[in-house]
């Protein structure tokens, strides 16, 4: 039996549980109390509640009958930052398994993710006899075809585009990640024949370097272009999240309309069932097995 295990950063199903997740970001350590305020609004906003794990759970459901004739899998999620925890759900697990299969659920390769969900399986494995498949980045043709069918909606009425990724920290090369960006906005922008379109990072924490450019450094370019609307498409994240719904949804679209701007979001590809056949497909090639 092989167990395949969807690894995310997490997040709580009530407002009072945000206290409880920071701590666990900040490892104890006392949480700034501007931070634990705007989290808390973030989550007030959507209800007290991200969209991120029902998207998961969803996806869980879809992928167990899809790999359903290839053999015995079983799924399961695990969580960098909130329960189930990534170590403890590895540590669970029991000799059934002859494979494990992890598989973090970011479309980009990056060393920065890979060693940062790395580190809790790798403690969670201590002692076990299992092998171990880990799939940093899920950069596949079908991801760019899925966005292009998003995005043509809004073709009638949009000529300014953007695709975004969230910024990492340059703690390690990241030029894999960047380079993510770049290729698969060029490949959208080719299937849908858009001519001229910009590519930036957003969420960029307040120390240490980071990859740039940000979202915020291209208003000169957007003046100099005449830029008076935009869609803005998060192609780096696979499905709908606090950090789109935010950072995105309210500050970015708030910041342009400051300057005249009209903000439009393409919706990611969530729970649908594109994104379910996608993972399908790099688990059975992970696994060796094919259609």
């Amino acid at each position: 039996m092989k167990k395949v295990i969807l690894l995310s950063y997490g997040s709580p199903e009530r407002v009072e549980d945000v206290p409880e997740y920071l701590s666990g970001i900040f490892q104890g350590k006392p949480v700034p109390e501007k931070i634990l305020n705007e989290n808390i609004k973030k989550y007030e906003m959507v209800n007290g509640k991200s969209p991120s794990n029902e998207i998961i759970k969803n996806l869980m459901n879809k992928l167990q009958k899809l790999l359903a004739k290839y053999g015995d899998f079983d799924i399961t999620d695990a969580y960098k930052h909130w329960h189930p925890g990534i170590e403890e759900v590895v540590s669970s697990l029991d000799s059934d398994y002859e494979e494990i299969i992890a598989l973090p659920l970011f479309a980009f390769k990056s060393n920065n993710i890979r060693k940062s969900y790395e580190i809790p399986l790798k403690k969670g494995f201590n002692g076990k006899n299992m092998k171990l498949k880990f799939i940093n980045g899920l950069d596949r043709s079908i991801l760019s075809c899925m966005w292009a069918s998003e995005i043509s909606k809004y073709m009638y009425e949009y000529d300014n585009f953007l695709f975004t990724a969230h910024s990492l920290p340059l703690i390690d090369d990241e030029s894999d990640y960047s380079n993510s960006l770049a290729r698969n906005a060029k490949n959208i922008s080719r299937i849908l024949g858009i001519d001229n379109y910009y590519t930036a990072f957003y969420s960029q924490g307040p120390y240490g370097k980071w990859i740039q450019p940000s979202i915020y450094d291209l208003l000169d370019q957007f003046r100099k272009d005449n830029v008076d609307s935009i869609l803005v498409s998060p192609i780096g994240f696979l499905y709908e999240h606090l950090e789109i719904l935010y950072d995105l949804d309210v500050k970015y679209r708030d910041f342009l309309s400051e300057h005249g701007i009209k903000y439009l979001r393409a919706r990611t590809p969530s729970d649908s069932d594109q994104m379910a056949v996608l993972l399908k497909n790099i688990i059975l090639d992970s696994a060796g097995l094919h259609d």
